[in-house]
């Protein structure tokens, strides 16, 4: 089956919602043809210059990152004169096109800051700090008792009526609705001219917002009415949410000096780890952000972490970490991410299964690391 650039931008959807991005990211597909074949997909952290000669080398027709190619830096031009401009002209000369999941990475389920947290062993693993939440609608329609199950069950199957661990939530009420079919019409109930009363049931459901239109088009696909009458109202509550950073549990305490031991292995750190605390530390709850997340160490802190894991930690915030008396463990942005290509590969390649794809996906080869050590 072909696939084309749009359905590899859709499956990336799934997996990491454009809604969950900060609002200052530039995620999603950044150069390319949304309607070009893919025949091969290059998974890697970064399209640097070695990862794209590496796409044109194996013949990829898309390349898959975390970071994107055109994150903070405006550009007013594309020239062959420097290195940005250089990239993007090969990658248009090539056909190989250039998608992202960035920070909705980060934040969403089974992402970088879960893989990281499995990957170190954290249990009773929570968000770190909240950053999206959903919106919710009231729905409320009325039908007849005869079609009652039916409508409830097609709202419930579209979305509607999730609240926690608990699905078909719906509340009912019985009463009269009155109704005068005029000329043109073909009432179910009554008939043209007669003002009809008859017996209905007013039903309500809770829905996310995203899902109200495809909750409505199936309410109506199975309401026996001509013309359904309907309510839609916004409520104060919010429904499932999301955030940065993970903070969880090891299930028993470690020396921290062990601990960073264990880590430089299961992220073949060798002697880039940047440690700050006392080594002798008793600790066993971890809060974490991959990338970059020095700004959520206090966070981390408030919630009784004994130990932070991020990159990119500079000398005042490994001082504050001390005063605040919190352990920190640099890994680097890199080996902090890295984690996620393979788990995107897998994922991928499911999807491939599925769908009777005819797409290979490879993942990149090149070491991006930019730290060495000796």
């Amino acid at each position: 089956m072909l696939v084309t650039v749009k359905d590899i931008v859709a499956f990336m959807e799934g997996v990491a919602p454009h809604d969950l991005a900060e609002s200052w990211d530039n995620t999603g597909l950044a150069i390319g043809d949304p309607h070009q074949e893919v025949k091969k997909v290059l998974i890697a952290l970064d399209a640097i210059d070695s990862v794209i000669d590496e796409a044109i080398e194996i013949g990829a027709d898309l390349i898959l990152t975390h970071h994107p190619m055109l994150l903070f830096k405006k550009i007013n031009s594309i020239t062959k004169s420097d290195a940005l401009g250089k990239r993007i002209y090969k990658l248009i000369e090539n056909k190989v096109a250039a998608l992202s999941a960035h920070t909705n990475l980060d934040v969403a389920k089974g992402g970088t800051n879960d893989v990281l947290a499995k990957m170190i062993g954290l249990t009773n693993v929570e968000i770190l700090q909240e950053t999206w939440s959903e919106n919710l609608k009231k729905i409320v329609t009325y039908v007849p008792e005869s079609h009652l199950d039916v409508v409830r069950e097609a709202m419930c199957t579209a979305g509607g009526g999730h609240i926690g661990g608990y699905s078909h939530c719906t509340f009912q009420t019985t009463g009269e609705g009155t109704f005068l079919p005029l000329d043109g019409t073909s009432p179910y109930i009554g008939s043209q001219g007669v003002l009809e009363k008859t017996s209905e049931v007013r039903l309500e459901t809770i829905a996310p917002e995203g899902r109200v239109e495809k909750i409505m088009e199936a309410m109506i696909d199975v309401h026996p009415y001509e013309e359904v009458a309907y309510d839609i109202y916004p409520v104060e509550q919010k429904g499932g949410k999301e955030g940065i950073g993970r903070i969880g549990d090891l299930k028993k305490p470690m020396i921290f000096s062990e601990f960073a031991v264990l880590l430089k292995e299961k992220l073949a750190l060798g002697q880039l780890i940047r440690l700050v605390g006392d080594p002798n530390r008793m600790i066993q709850r971890i809060g974490l952000c991959t990338g970059s997340g020095v700004e959520y160490m206090a966070s981390a802190k408030k919630q009784g972490a004994d130990l932070y894991l991020t990159g990119d930690l500079k000398f005042h915030e490994a001082q504050r970490a001390l005063e605040m008396g919190l352990c920190v463990g640099d890994i680097t942005h890199y080996a902090s991410e890295v984690l996620i290509v393979p788990v995107l590969q897998e994922a991928l390649c499911k999807e491939v299964k599925e769908k009777g794809w005819e797409l290979e996906v490879a993942c990149s080869k090149i070491n991006g690391q930019t730290f060495w050590s000796i």
